[in-house]
């Protein structure tokens, strides 16, 4: 069966089961709940959803208060320490001083209060006459502009001085009339609760829950000021706010109080049982009290219906989902079995070895996951390709059969034969050429000599700018020096041949140098953790490279070896090349030097020294 036959059977049965198991739950969630009372919400509680909004509207208006011309006014006069309301404090009571200024209307006879008065006349009077025009424009602004735009979301207003002392106090009335600039000044009714929390001095705005020493509930929020004092915005809880929650929420209804109404005998709830939920309201600056409890309640009767009209509304979205499910289950499979295919497709052209470009993510989630894991996969693959060649053969060789522990290569002392090859003057051409030509000489180079140097069985080690480092072992039949000797003659024909082909105008002056000698060294990966190389250790590399440099003075072919080297080469005539002293070694070293294939035609004037005829290997 293909795969898109599956997903349709698949998940058609899992809608067909979710409908039903949904619709099972449902029916007997409505039997549960008819059991018994149950202490759970079917809608969002009554606490999430009147809170946001009342304290966002409490909040607008602490800004809006904040932002006003008067209170500007206000904080310069009633709350600073050297303003005019200071002065007048110190001849009357706040109680006397707010009742005189309170009560104050223009042309009621006072001194200050006449129209023709001019505050520059300074003395007492001037500072009555600024103290009653800036309470006049804050009783004004939040009594009449404020309240009004509010839409009766301030229900009480208080103000208090640096100390947290209150000395300004507005409440809508129990009839719901509201303040206006024109009704007498009240004297606060601070509870102790709250007149602790205003001497406390928090810097930061306060919410929640308090009684108000005029016996009701509010929520509130104390507000401070900058330069000092506080404000105190309230919002009543009072029967029309249960009336406003239950038309928020319909079918349920709302009390106010410690008691629980179930419980009351005068609760006047009749239709049991009732579903119930209560919400303690935490008291302002003390969140672990709470001054009350608003409880919701919902009738038994008017869940049953809910749950039955939600029955049987899951059972019609059930078949219209599970038609609209299957339609878009088979226009989705296209696209994820095409992409499947496109995925096995280049899974197979990677198993032939062509690694080729990225496959771009299309499709589901997880087979969009699945590609980039596959396009991940192939660019480590790429990855790999290119670390393979910076790696000699060997080191390959024994990781791929490993030939390691602890994560390195084994290390393994060995006799081999060192070649050391190297470009006379190659210094002086790459501080001549730009150096992109420099890079593309040397690659024409070292790939031709690389191919050469494998051909015979050779493994380079390392390129050292210019200079080729490599080593032959020993192997059944074909000793290293032998091979070694035959890889040096034809990289000197490789280098004729690639002056032939016209590659790069400075082959015409290159020159090599090349050294051989045999002795034992250990091969093996050194460095640090992080950071190594598979490297030969040991005077036999060493003197391989003495050997080379002194090849510069060589008179046939510049391919110098050691004596130890010569005792395996049997196909090639060799000359004494001399008894040359190097660098840590004690005594003379006898170098020879190649002159051509044994067999091949003497050149003029050439004339093989003394015990130079063809060897056997020993």
């Amino acid at each position: 069966m293909r795969l898109r036959s599956w997903l349709l059977l698949l998940f058609g049965s899992l809608l067909v089961l979710t409908g039903l198991a949904t619709s099972t739950l449902a029916r007997h969630q409505a039997l549960v709940n008819l059991t018994g009372r149950v202490k759970a919400q079917l809608q969002r509680g009554a606490r999430a959803t009147y809170e946001p909004e009342l304290l966002s509207s409490l909040r607008l208006l602490g800004h809006r208060i904040i932002d006003s011309t008067s209170l500007h006014e206000y904080r310069n006069i009633f709350v600073t320490r050297n303003g005019p309301y200071q002065k007048l404090q110190e001849q009357n009571s706040t109680e006397q001083l707010l009742q005189q200024l309170g009560t104050a209307t223009p042309d009621d006879g006072k001194e200050w209060t006449r129209s023709d008065f001019s505050p520059e006349k300074g003395g007492a009077a001037a500072d009555y006459f600024a103290c009653w025009q800036a309470l006049g424009g804050l009783l004004r602004d939040t009594g009449v502009t404020l309240f009004e735009e509010s839409d009766e979301s301030m229900q009480l207003f208080l103000l208090t001085d640096k100390q947290g002392v209150p000395f300004l106090e507005m409440r809508t009335g129990t009839d719901g009339k509201k303040p206006a600039a024109e009704d007498p000044w009240s004297p606060p009714r601070a509870t102790p609760e709250l007149l602790a929390l205003l001497k406390s001095g928090a810097e930061q705005p306060v919410e929640g829950y308090l009684r108000h020493g005029d016996g009701l509930l509010y929520l509130v929020r104390v507000q401070p000021f900058n330069t000092g004092g506080q404000m105190v915005l309230g919002h009543r809880l009072d029967k029309n706010f249960e009336a406003n929650l239950q038309r928020q929420i319909p079918g349920a209804e709302f009390r106010l109080g410690q008691q629980d109404p179930l419980q009351a005998p005068d609760s006047g709830l009749t239709d049991i049982p009732y579903l119930e939920h209560s919400e303690p309201l935490p008291q302002v600056g003390d969140p672990q009290k709470s001054v009350s409890t608003l409880w919701e309640l919902r009738s038994l009767n008017a869940v049953e219906s809910y749950l039955r009209s939600v029955t049987q509304g899951i059972a019609g979205l059930g078949l219209g989902a599970m038609a609209v499910g299957l339609l878009g289950i088979f226009l989705a499979t296209q696209s994820v079995t095409r992409q499947i295919q496109l995925l096995s497709n280049r899974m197979r052209e990677v198993g032939q070895g062509e690694l080729g470009e990225d496959l771009p993510p299309a499709g589901p989630l997880e087979i969009r996951a699945a590609t980039e894991s596959f396009n991940q996969m192939v660019n480590q693959l790429r990855q790999k390709e290119m670390l393979a060649k910076m790696v000699p053969k060997q080191a390959r060789e024994a990781i791929e059969q490993d030939k390691t522990r602890g994560g390195r290569v084994l290390a393994r002392r060995i006799r081999t034969t060192v070649l050391f090859s190297d470009i006379r003057g190659f210094t002086m051409l790459s501080e001549r050429l730009p150096a992109p030509e420099v890079m593309k000489l040397l690659d024409f180079y070292l790939a031709r000599m690389t191919e050469v140097i494998e051909a015979h069985g050779g493994d380079v080690n390392e390129y050292i700018g210019d200079a080729i480092l490599a080593d032959f072992e020993d192997y059944p039949g074909a000793p290293g020096a032998q091979r070694a000797v035959q890889a040096c003659w034809e990289m000197r024909l490789a280098l004729e041949d690639l002056r032939g082909q016209d590659l790069h105008p400075e082959f015409a002056t290159l020159r090599q140098g090349l050294g051989l000698h045999t002795g034992e060294l250990v091969k093996g990966e050194v460095g640090a953790a992080h950071r190594s190389k598979f490297a030969l250790i040991g005077d036999t590399v060493n003197l391989a490279a003495r050997i080379q440099d002194r090849s510069r003075d060589g008179k046939h072919t510049g391919i110098l070896l050691s004596a130890e080297a010569r005792k395996d080469v049997s196909d090639f005539v060799l000359e004494v090349f001399g008894d040359e002293s190097f660098k840590g070694k004690s005594g003379l070293t006898r170098v020879f030097e190649v002159v051509r294939p044994y067999g091949a035609p003497e050149a003029d004037g050439v004339v093989p020294a003394a015990g130079t005829g063809p060897t056997e290997p020993a």
